[in-house]
């Protein structure tokens, strides 16, 4: 979730819900987007999430049952996201109470954002559903001009603001994972089928970059690693982008800089960061307490998987603080003491100094509570 997004008030946002009857249902007929109509101030006001601190009241387990519906699943997928926004403490990122790091965007951006990709993420459902008898690898690239789509709807929804970018990629691939897998899903062939989509993209994407500081200094006069590692990405773009004669996302300036794959990394490798998202999620106690759930999942992930986000913002010392704080708060206990609330408090305060703010690691979080609760619509895991 990098960069810009657009300021509204959350006091004028009350606790949300998304009742089935909120998220209506998409029928397509074919893979192109239908429009999405915004709602209004008084509409969004109306949503309600469904309760953080028990949301077996919210969605009770249902009985092991054929193949849920892609509508429904476009309705979890939105749920999901809403849920990852609305969680806090979250250090850094966009809460139901706070900006975080971020003075262009809010909840109420993240609410908009979540019901324009809904069409999206049960397309992406239905899209898998319909290209069983496809490769793998024939999948992703019908996916992502969806994904394109889906990006345009988010930019439209939230005037300019990127909020769901990452998601769009990860939540999607998911989506059409269990499209593609239908009663056969779990945890674990999740991962494995959203992995087969986009084997190799880091290669394809990439393959005219230098990967690392020890191949960009090769390849790149004047490039220094150890000043690398203690220089901010975003002021080393310009140099980079001069250097190699061509512009950069955010994303390949990391890859050139510290040879990290980032999101397409993550997704190659099975989505070990989901998997644990979802394990913690479960250990932490999601079906008594969401919140806190959430907020421990995101600790956990902060202090153990590579962020590039983190990076983006704050370079190799942002992203060591970044490391060091969560361990340190998941040691004292989180929200679970006082002295872990407290620690909480200092890590939200310094990531907000520093502008610090983990999206790859919302996203993952954003991915398991998906995962947690298609496992409880279905019960099928």
């Amino acid at each position: 979730m990098p960069e810009s997004r657009h300021a509204l008030s959350s006091s004028a946002m009350p606790d949300m819900a998304l009742p089935a009857s909120a998220l209506l249902s998409v029928s397509m007929p074919s893979f192109t987007m239908p429009p999405v109509a915004m709602p209004s101030s008084a509409a969004l006001s109306a949503v309600v999430l469904p309760g953080l601190k028990n949301l077996r009241a919210c969605a009770p387990r249902r009985q092991k049952s054929s193949s849920l519906s892609s509508a429904r699943v476009g309705e979890l997928a939105v749920r999901a996201a809403i849920l990852e926004a609305a969680a806090g403490p979250k250090p850094g990122l966009v809460c139901r109470d706070s900006q975080g790091a971020h003075k262009d965007m809010d909840y109420a951006t993240f609410v908009r954002s979540a019901l324009a990709l809904q069409g999206y993420f049960t397309q992406a459902h239905a899209l898998g559903s319909a290209t069983t008898a496809l490769e793998s690898g024939a999948v992703f690239p019908r996916l992502r001009a969806l994904g394109l789509k889906a990006e345009h709807d988010m930019f439209a929804a939230t005037n300019g603001v990127n909020t769901h970018k990452g998601l769009v990629f990860s939540l999607g691939l998911f989506c059409a994972a269990l499209g593609r897998l239908g009663n056969a899903a779990n945890v674990q062939a999740l991962c494995r089928t959203a992995a087969s989509f986009v084997r190799g993209i880091t290669r394809a994407d990439m393959a005219a970059l230098p990967c690392g500081p020890q191949a960009a200094q090769l390849a790149i006069p004047g490039f220094c690693p150890h000043k690398a590692r203690h220089a901010l990405p975003k002021a080393t773009r310009p140099l980079l982008e001069k250097a190699l004669g061509r512009s950069l996302t955010p994303g390949e300036v990391i890859y050139v800089m510290y040879g990290m794959r980032g999101v397409r990394g993550e997704a190659e490798q099975g989505f070990p960061g989901v998997a644990l998202a979802c394990h913690s999620l479960r250990r932490h106690g999601a079906a008594v307490n969401m919140n806190r759930a959430m907020v421990h999942t995101l600790l956990e992930l902060l202090a153990r998987v590579e962020d590039t986000s983190l990076l983006w913002r704050g370079g190799g010392r942002g992203f060591a603080l970044a490391r060091t704080y969560a361990a340190t708060t998941l040691d004292a206990g989180g929200l679970d003491t006082a002295h872990g609330r407290r620690t909480l408090d200092r890590m939200g305060a310094a990531f907000v100094r520093r502008r610090l703010s983990p999206g790859g690691c919302a996203d993952m979080l954003a991915t398991g509570v998906f995962l947690h609760l298609l496992g409880r619509d279905s019960g099928h895991f």
